[in-house]
């Protein structure tokens, strides 16, 4: 194999490395990293041993670098910016529904959504299957599980 062919071999394998940073999957990085690795064996076999050496000390340099790269850009752009608290959470709120009285708007067979205090909410019920448009109160709230029982008129 001549010595061009095995420097596009080694940049071909290098940016497999580098699109893995923006597309996880381990196919396209594990993909690169043997590319380069034939590339350097490749260029030792073919008595090219001075490029065997430059693509060897080339990639032990390049892989502190795409380290520091992936640290420090692109770790950024793939993180969340804000947390979730348990306090902060919707389920918080569903703890106010208790006892309050609302609609089914489908079938809760037995489950579905009803409407309460003119919001939509996914409910449960204890077992009973409620036809739409019957009125429903919420007796229990545990965690996002919401649990209702028809209203007797």
């Amino acid at each position: 194999m001549n010595p061009i062919t095995i420097v596009v071999l080694f940049i071909v394998g290098i940016s497999a490395v580098i699109t893995e940073m923006f597309i996880p999957g381990m196919i396209v990085g594990i993909t690169g990293a043997i590319l380069i690795i034939t590339s350097i064996v490749t260029a030792y076999q073919g008595d090219y041993s001075v490029l065997g050496h430059v693509l060897t000390i080339s990639s032990i340099c390049s892989a502190p670098l795409l380290l520091l790269l992936w640290r420090k850009i692109l770790s950024k752009t793939f993180s969340l910016k804000t947390e979730v608290n348990a306090d902060s959470s919707s389920v918080m709120h569903l703890n106010d529904f208790i006892q309050k009285e609302g609609v089914a708007v489908t079938n809760l067979h037995p489950s579905g959504i009803a409407l309460i205090e003119e919001k939509r909410i996914d409910v449960v019920t204890s077992g009973e299957m409620i036809e739409k448009s019957t009125r429903i109160r919420v007796t229990e709230v545990s965690g996002n599980r919401v649990v209702v029982r028809s209203v007797k008129s």
